[in-house]
């Protein structure tokens, strides 16, 4: 599909776009048809710039939605077409088509679109052809992005270089253009995506068509922090579990977490629980692990303090054959009934060797010393890093099954087997898998003592030896991995039914799918994008409220599936700066939710400089989540405030409350997103397309159109911006400067640089606990300067899916200034309604003004008392309670 434009971008719905995988037909006469069928091409107009193209070479076309394109239904367009000299023309009065008939798929020689810019300058596109002057797209995740792969420079566009995702071998492809370009045009290609049943709600393996599809609201408490934690993982029988620190990190330290934040008046919204909530480590579980004995309480615990919960969950990475569901699990037996697999054969024969241990280095000639499984460097051998012996004698009886094999539930890193003298070979296993076997029936002998002897190389960061268990001989081999393919329909029903629906049933709130690319394996399906899907729709359907997903971006279509997590980067100044930029473009394809670890992931405790600077930026993202590898019972959670004292808590403490007086200015905007197709955080170029600065400053964007943000990016604390014409003012200093001008200024580490439009309304809600703690009264409502200015709250339930039947709320706020230099606030009246919703309220009113007012009158009556603070140059009046029905007009000079 190819599209171009001729309007401002401010403009413009960013879907706008140009499609291949498109049609023809047969054309002798002149005609003014927006669907033209020439042979084996098809084209549509959708729109006069908005065009599909299609070749099949059985000249049968599909009209169907595909998984990625949903609408297929558009206004006719009239369109003038004709055949002359061999050429189908086809012209809308925007853009002109022309294939050469007759002449196969398309190719730059025999197709090509046309058009002209607003300045009349001509512009064509052939297939083939790149675009220099795109504005960039996402890539599929920053997992493992580090200052050594970013690309050279500051190029903000480009993507990592060489960039994989460490133990499943995936190298990060290019992100692909986005919807955005200086070139006029933008282009999509859909034609391997499998066509999308409307009746059955699922896909069919067809062809494909184009990319369309609301983003949906979210629900209002995701706008507010979220915290991490349990960051490892849970085996119920390793020597890990065993060790008294593992055992304190349970839900007792988890409550007290909370109780922490909340005594320190750090207010968040959800608290995500990594690996460790559930049992059976990367064999996969849904079963609570012992280290969260009460799940219900703990629920309810959280509930009851405004708390969301969200749970990690892993359906899958591609390139593994991971186990998603343990066989031990107690929803096994069930599942497996379920998915038409007979339970796995229990071993006759089973005989545990977990004690049966010695251990020698490879330095040693003998001295051979017990040892219980587990790292070596826990029993005794702490510091050695060579190559490690095992050996166990095992005395069998004189009968033997016809088949035995040894398992080994996990070796570090990797090894070597002797059974009596003679090598034999053991299986793989590729990460995240770590039980192998070895067929030994040929090597062992029957009534006799048997020697085996492992040799272990060590890897690279400790953690060596024979592990964990099973460590023993069976006579059967391990079952094959319990896996779901999410694009047949009875296994994705199963995997979210069984799994799933009786956890959310408990009380858990959204799900974080973290992979999903190894969970589908249908060809030419996006598998992320339909792993969330699957998640989304799910959530929606069993919760009867909005669907909400932290996962990684499943290309065109994500924005149907919010929200997208950008995966483990390393905490470094460069990521941090090139995380500002890459969530700038989010917008460019559709995808205005965007969260980071803030902090970083592969990082301990970082230098405070670097720490204070991500949460800052984080405040002023589309989504606030600290996160990290960090958060176990060896290092405690290393992105807590308290790890960097007083100062850490202040800071978090002042910037987490900010985040959540934001909430109805961020929700207005999440409504925006819904309604218009804007993102929340935008680059500069989206709110001045003609302003060639625009396009120069790519780590400074808008959040919302009222606030710009420049955030700190190096430890000297210096940040040069540049601020667009007009008049600013900064946000927490009301300082004015001037526009269309570039700085360079000094930010302590508590401070960032962040600037509202002369004239800028910004509606607040009083600090609390959590972003719903309270009813929204009062309202606070900021007025910045004395320039003309606008707002439209939005309000809903913040929850349910009534907005889509219209069930919600805007009170218009509008400021100007007379020649007389009296300036006016009307606030209301308030259109719509929704359930609890307030029917009165009262206003905060705060004037950032240059000079103290010399009077204030609410409807032509003097309003008093007001105060007036000199160090922030702001006048503050409380306005009287009255029904959100009434108009309310505020005058001061």
């Amino acid at each position: 599909m190819f599209a171009t434009r001729h309007t401002p971008l401010h403009a413009l719905r960013w879907l706008g776009i140009g499609l291949l995988g498109a049609w023809l037909g047969s054309c002798a006469k002149p005609q003014t048809s927006p669907v033209i069928v020439v042979g084996n091409a098809r084209f549509e107009f959708l729109t006069p710039s908005l065009v599909r193209m299609e070749y099949s070479p059985s000249a049968k076309f599909v009209d169907a939605p595909t998984a990625v394109v949903q609408k297929r239904d558009w206004p006719a367009v009239r369109v003038e077409a004709t055949d002359k000299d061999g050429w189908l023309t086809a012209a809308s009065g925007v853009v002109t088509l022309r294939y050469r008939l007759r002449s196969g798929p398309f190719t730059a020689a025999n197709l090509e679109v046309r058009w002209s810019d607003p300045a009349g300058a001509a512009h064509a596109w052939h297939p083939g052809d790149r675009d220099p002057l795109n504005l960039g797209g996402l890539t599929y995740s920053l997992d493992n992005v580090s200052e050594a792969n970013l690309p050279a420079g500051q190029s903000d566009l480009a993507s990592p270089v060489n960039d994989a995702i460490p133990g499943i071998d995936l190298k990060l492809p290019e992100a692909k253009p986005g919807l955005l370009s200086r070139s006029g045009y933008a282009f999509i290609d859909d034609s391997p995506t499998p066509v999308w049943s409307a009746e059955k709600a699922w896909i069919e393996l067809t062809e494909y068509a184009q990319l369309c599809g609301p983003i949906p609201m979210i629900p209002r408490w995701v706008l507010g922090p979220w915290i991490t934690d349990f960051n490892f993982e849970y085996f119920p029988d390793s020597a890990e579990s065993r060790r008294p620190d593992f055992q304190r990190y349970n839900q007792q330290y988890l409550e007290d977490e909370v109780s922490r934040l909340r005594q320190s008046q750090i207010p968040f919204d959800a608290l995500i629980l990594d690996f460790a909530w559930h049992n059976y480590g990367w064999e996969g579980g849904y079963d609570w692990s012992p280290l969260i004995p009460h799940p219900q309480e703990l629920m309810d615990r959280l509930h009851g303090q405004g708390i969301k919960l969200s749970l990690n969950d892993h359906p899958g990475y591609v390139n593994t054959v991971q186990s998603i569901l343990s066989f031990d699990d107690s929803q096994a037996p069930e599942v497996l009934k379920a998915l038409g697999r007979p339970p796995p054969p229990s071993p006759r024969f089973d005989l545990d060797l977990s004690a049966l241990w010695s251990f020698r280095t490879d330095h040693e000639a003998g001295g051979w010393k017990p040892i219980r499984v587990g790292p070596w460097q826990e029993g005794g051998y702490g510091s050695y890093r060579g190559i490690g012996w095992y050996r166990a004698s095992v005395q069998l009886p004189s009968k033997l099954p016809d088949a035995l094999y040894l398992y080994l539930g996990e070796v570090g890193k990797t090894y070597r087997i002797f059974v009596n003298g003679r090598e034999a070979t053991h299986s793989d296993a590729h990460w995240p898998r770590r039980l192998t076997y070895t067929d030994v029936t040929p090597y062992v002998k029957a009534g006799q003592r048997n020697e085996i002897v492992v040799r272990v190389e060590p890897g690279e960061r400790g953690g060596d030896g024979i592990l964990r268990g099973p460590v023993a001989l069976r006579d059967v081999e391990p079952p094959k991995r319990i896996y779901f393919d999410l694009s047949n329909p009875r296994q994705a029903d199963v995997f979210m039914r069984e799994l799933h629906g009786p956890l959310m049933r408990e009380g858990v709130d959204v799900w974080w799918v973290d992979g999903g690319n190894g969970a589908v394996d249908m060809p030419g399906l996006n598998k992320q994008l339909w792993a969330n899907k699957v998640f989304y729709d799910y959530s929606q359907r069993e919760s009867g409220r909005r669907g909400f997903i932290l996962s990684r971006y499943g290309d065109w279509g994500s924005e149907r599936y919010p929200a997208f997590f950008t995966g483990d980067t390393y905490s470094e100044w460069p990521v941090l700066a090139y995380e500002v930029a890459f969530t700038a473009r989010g917008g460019n394809v559709l995808v205005p939710y965007i969260t980071h670890d803030i902090g970083g992931f592969h990082g301990a405790k970082l230098d405070f400089d670097l720490y204070a600077r991500w949460i800052e930026f984080g405040v002023f993202s589309p989504l606030l989540r600290l996160h990290s590898a960090h958060a176990n019972p060896r290092e405690g959670n290393l992105r807590m405030p308290w790890v960097y004292g007083s100062e850490g808590i202040a800071l978090m403490r002042k910037y987490f409350t900010l985040r959540t007086q934001l909430i109805p200015y961020l929700y207005s905007y999440a409504w925006r997103a819904h309604q218009e197709s804007l993102p929340i955080l935008r680059p500069l170029y989206l709110e001045y397309p003609d302003l060639e600065e625009a396009y120069r400053h790519s780590r400074e964007y808008f959040f919302g159109r009222e606030m710009l943000v420049a955030p700190v990016l190096d430890p000297s604390g210096n940040q040069t911006v540049y601020l667009p014409p007009g008049s600013w003012i900064d946000f927490f200093s009301g300082k004015r400067r001037p526009g269309g001008v570039t700085f360079t200024a000094h930010y302590a580490v508590d401070e960032t640089p962040v600037f509202v439009r002369e004239g800028a309304i910004i509606p607040e809600q009083a600090p609390s606990e959590y972003s719903n703690a309270k009813p929204l009264d009062p309202l606070i409502v900021n007025v910045y300067g004395a320039g003309e200015g606008s707002f439209d709250l939005y309000e809903d339930d913040g929850v349910s899916l009534a907005y889509a039947q219209g069930a919600s709320a805007h009170t218009p706020i509008r400021h100007a200034r007379g020649g007389d230099g009296l300036e006016q606030l009307l606030i209301g009246p308030t259109q719509g309604t929704f359930q609890g919703q307030l029917e009165e309220r009262s206003y905060e009113l705060r004037i950032h003004t240059t000079d103290r007012p010399s009077s204030i009158s609410v409807d032509g009556r003097p309003l008093s008392p007001w105060t007036w603070d000199a160090d922030q140059t702001t006048a503050v009046a409380t306005l009287p309670r009255r029904s959100i029905r009434e108009r309310m007009s505020v005058a001061w000079r």
